[in-house]
């Protein structure tokens, strides 16, 4: 039988293991037979080890830079233009030349249809076999946000299964349905993050994940109804309720709590002891070498700058819009921009004064401008920065903690779901929003209006997404977009809140051009107010993002001829 070599990669919560007693050569995973294999609890912990390598990380070292995770959006812009909002991806001709991968389904599906077969301590298979269908819920999610409707696969099959193999589109509803039940599968079975001996996928991230599902798909047909890309007779709110429930199971469930401070949640090479975080995944470069390390502190600022318009995001330090706020903000100097706003806003941006780094001798340098050829918008990211060297290399650590689920977005969950239904109430803010809030620095006592009320000042700049929401609404997003700024959630939030109109003929701009920028690179495109102007020469009349076609990507024509079963998305026709 063919053999292969493959690594397998857990430590702490997803970290990399020494490689020395790893490096098996076994039968491919999906390929094991019976004799060899499905025997004990070790068994089945070995197979569920290679899921969590297909979780989200940085960059490895070698690769130039470390992608930061909200690049491409309206909020992160990149040294090139983002091919989704300019809806220029077309039409691949094939699976390999796609996203359109069923792999990580169908090795999620084997086990789930072999797990029963070991023998063991019942919490034990239970804990495996939830991890079994968090990561098929994981991996079937994914597909769905590209895609939409999908087939759905049960169980392990064959390549002779034709009826398998043949299956039409489910509607995205029922999908969610299958994704969701998945997950009260895994909630059931998995342990808390607490009682497991080592760290692993736990019963806090699975509701983390079914909430955030939950809404990713309530309103994502809440926003589309009526259009190609909605549900026949449906408004989410069945789904907005279940995002709502799982959010609040979480929270009341008392297992994790707020860390004292904000910015100290992302400029970390070990969070295990961090009772906010519920996965993360940790690097070990020094320990196992360049294949387990990443470049987000050598490569610094990593092609990437924040955009003007996630900086205006920021309320002033009263908890009021910085257009209407009495206490006086400046969005034209670095310098200054910082003073009298939300402290997220210094734990986030680069300004001038800011350590860049603290030798072992503790002597430090700062930072004076920004690398424009890098940061094209001349707003560097703070988060994630890793300023104190690593006294075992006397370099930048290659050793950044990448968080991927966190309390914090179970209170964001909770307070969206809650306020699109309709029964939002001031402790249900209390506890969420504000809750964030205070945890950021915002002092209730001397700014009463920092608390968030059901009735918030109106904001003359609220953004425009294409539809009408509520004062509440406008302000919970406000804090969703602050509180997770550079996370990976923004072109989540652009598709299923159908929020086209923020990008759509439109370019994102970049810092006023002052003097300090000036100084640094001359003869930069700006526009007619002095904003950093990045991308007037790539779009000049604004991202080209079709409405009608670019919220799901198109299927490969290849699979569209493989299957005549399958139907193509909607103006990709």
């Amino acid at each position: 039988m063919k053999k292969i070599f493959y690594f397998l990669t857990i430590c702490s919560t997803l970290s990399l293991v020494s490689c020395s007693d790893d490096i098996l050569d076994r039968t491919p995973l999906d390929e094991i037979s019976e004799p060899e294999f499905w025997k004990t609890t070790s068994d089945l912990e070995l197979y569920a080890n290679s899921f969590y390598n297909k979780l989200p990380g940085w960059s490895g070292v070698g690769f130039g830079s470390a992608q930061m995770p909200d690049v491409g959006t309206d909020l992160g812009l990149g040294t090139g233009i983002s091919s989704r909002l300019d809806g220029s991806q077309g039409i691949p001709n094939s699976g390999s030349n796609s996203l359109w991968s069923w792999d990580e389904v169908r090795q999620a599906n084997y086990f789930v249809s072999n797990v029963s077969k070991a023998e063991g301590l019942e919490t034990e298979i239970n804990q495996f076999t939830g991890e079994g269908y968090f990561f098929r819920a994981y991996f079937y999610y994914d597909l769905l946000k590209k895609y939409g409707d999908l087939p759905i696969y049960e169980a392990y099959f064959d390549n002779l299964d034709v009826d398998q193999l043949y299956q039409a589109r489910s509607p995205r509803n029922e999908v969610a349905d299958f994704i969701l039940a998945d997950l009260d599968k895994a909630i059931s079975l998995l342990k808390t993050k607490a009682n497991l001996s080592t760290p692993r996928v736990n019963k806090e991230a699975a509701l983390l994940l079914k909430a955030t599902i939950a809404l990713y798909e309530g309103t994502w047909e809440k926003y589309h109804s009526g259009t190609e890309f909605g549900v026949a007779g449906s408004d989410g709110t069945a789904f907005l309720q279940e995002a709502a429930d799982a959010a609040k199971e979480l929270i009341d469930g008392g297992t994790r709590t707020l860390n004292p401070s904000y910015g100290d949640l992302f400029n970390q090479t070990n969070l295990s002891t961090n009772n906010e975080i519920i996965l993360w995944r940790e690097y070990d470069y020094v320990g196992l070498g360049n294949s387990f390390g990443n470049d987000a502190q050598l490569s610094w600022p990593n092609n990437f700058s924040y955009s003007l318009d996630a900086i205006k995001s920021y309320l002033a330090l009263d908890g009021l819009p910085i257009a209407v706020s009495t206490l006086t903000t400046d969005d034209k100097e670095l310098a200054n921009i910082e003073t009298n706003r939300d402290p997220r806003l210094a734990e986030t941006l680069m300004v001038p004064g800011d350590v860049t780094v603290v030798n072992i001798d503790g002597s430090m340098l700062y930072w004076e401008e920004p690398t424009v050829g890098q940061s094209v918008g001349a707003y560097e990211s703070q988060k994630y920065r890793i300023t104190t060297l690593d006294p075992s290399t006397n370099n930048y650590s290659r050793n950044t903690a990448k968080i991927l689920m966190r309390y914090g977005e179970a209170l964001l969950i909770y307070a969206e779901a809650k306020a699109e239904l309709g029964t939002i109430t001031q402790d249900d803010l209390d506890i969420t929003i504000n809750a964030l809030r205070e945890r950021a620095g915002f002092d209730f006592a001397t700014n009463a209006t920092a608390k968030l009320t059901l009735s918030p000042v109106t904001d003359p700049n609220w953004p425009d997404y294409g539809h009408t929401i509520s004062p509440v609404l406008q302000e919970i997003r406000r804090e969703r977009v602050v509180e997770l700024m550079n996370e990976g959630f923004r072109l989540d939030d652009l598709m299923r809140w159908g929020a086209h109109k923020l990008f759509v003929d439109k370019r994102p701009k970049g810092a006023y051009y002052e003097t300090l920028i000036m100084d640094t690179a001359a003869n930069l495109d700006s526009d007619a107010d002095g904003y950093l102007d990045p991308y007037a020469v790539e779009l000049v009349d604004g991202y080209s993002f079709n409405p009608d076609r670019d919220y799901l990507l198109a299927i490969p024509a290849e699979e569209l001829v493989l299957n005549p079963n399958l139907i193509q998305n909607p103006g990709w026709e």
